[in-house]
């Protein structure tokens, strides 16, 4: 059986975090259960050349919440522009884009690239080997922007920051005011949980559903909320057995869009239940643990089908995420999701 006393717990917060995963959630809003239209709304505030340079740079910048945590606190939008800002501008590109245990290949790879000489097809497999689409064909414009940008990283420095404080300006520090009351109270929801809950399950519920098989290799844990992340746990590696996760802390009745009345919970738990393929997922799940390949033979599903509607469930908060000590990860029905949903209906109906 694993122990948990070597797992220092340390408390981080910082609405820098929600900077970021604000920016991916509007270019990504189906993933995040955002409506698109008013993704696009917040993004058209921006003038074409800046919602490019940030739309492109979606998806390419894979450090930003290392970055993040390496900023002084109280790690807010102006940390991160002022942050940004005391960088040369060439190093910009290079602070947001690595992970702490990125292979030594593709990190040469990206550092050595210019604008004289394009990939070759080898260099493209590293590409797509450490890119999100290391299980399919990488897409020509993600490694046409990934090229772009380090072939030219000085005009990229300049570009993106500028880009981002056109962002914050004209979007986010307003947002930024809106979240960090929530911010403070979810980091003093999880403390409490911490002083009555073993490590593991404090884990899973703060992330509505992960659970670790095989905590002993972490020596140091960080944990922050993220409003703009809910429920979706972030996790980052910041080096030897030490880990940041960002749990999702956003209450049941409040949504992602300001001034919505009909809670996101609610909404995302409609619409995943009202999918009868979701709901044969979940029949299954009830009756024993499995993986999106092992659900795929049963049901008789396309693999990337089945993912696409775990993915959904797990917004909805109504699966369970199991990942042992591998990785590997089976998935469960969440019965505390189902009665949520119910109850979250009640309320709004009868205008609670």
């Amino acid at each position: 059986m694993a122990t948990f006393v070597s797992t220092k717990l340390n408390w981080e917060m910082g609405t820098g975090y929600d900077l970021f995963i604000c920016l991916r959630a509007l270019h990504n809003p189906d993933r995040f259960g955002l409506r698109p239209s008013w993704a696009a709304g917040v993004r058209s505030r921006l003038s074409l050349e800046q919602r490019k340079v940030l739309e492109d740079s979606d998806g390419i910048l894979r450090g930003s919440i290392r970055f993040v945590f390496g900023l002084p606190n109280p790690k807010g939008a102006a940390e991160v522009v002022q942050g940004l800002e005391a960088l040369p501008v060439d190093k910009r590109l290079e602070a947001l884009s690595f992970d702490a245990n990125g292979p030594e290949e593709y990190r040469q790879l990206l550092l050595s690239t210019t604008s004289g000489r394009k990939w070759s097809a080898a260099e493209k497999e590293i590409i797509r080997l450490n890119s999100r689409y290391r299980d399919q064909e990488l897409l020509p414009a993600y490694a046409d922007h990934l090229f772009d940008a380090w072939a030219n990283r000085e005009q990229f420095g300049e570009v993106y920051l500028a880009a981002l404080k056109s962002f914050v300006d004209g979007f986010f520090a307003e947002e930024e005011n809106r979240i960090l009351p929530v911010l403070k109270r979810g980091l003093s929801h999880a403390q409490m949980r911490a002083g009555s809950l073993p490590l593991p399950a404090m884990l899973e519920e703060l992330s509505s559903g992960v659970r670790y098989g095989d905590l002993s290799k972490i020596s140091r844990l960080f944990l922050a909320p993220s409003f703009w992340g809910a429920p979706i746990l972030f996790v980052e590696e910041l080096g030897p057995g030490s880990v940041l996760m960002l749990f999702g802390y956003r209450p049941e009745n409040m949504a992602l869009i300001p001034g919505e009345v009909i809670p996101d919970a609610l909404i995302h738990g409609l619409k995943a239940l009202a999918d009868p393929t979701r709901l044969r997922i979940l029949r299954n799940l009830a009756q024993s643990p499995a993986t999106a390949a092992q659900l795929s033979q049963v049901l008789r599903l396309r693999l990337p089908t089945v993912t696409h509607h775990l993915s959904e469930l797990r917004m909805a908060g109504l699966v369970q995420v199991i990942v042992n000590p591998e990785g590997e990860r089976h998935y469960a029905t969440r019965y505390e999701g189902l009665s949520t949903v119910k109850e979250l209906m009640r309320q709004f109906i009868q205008g609670e």
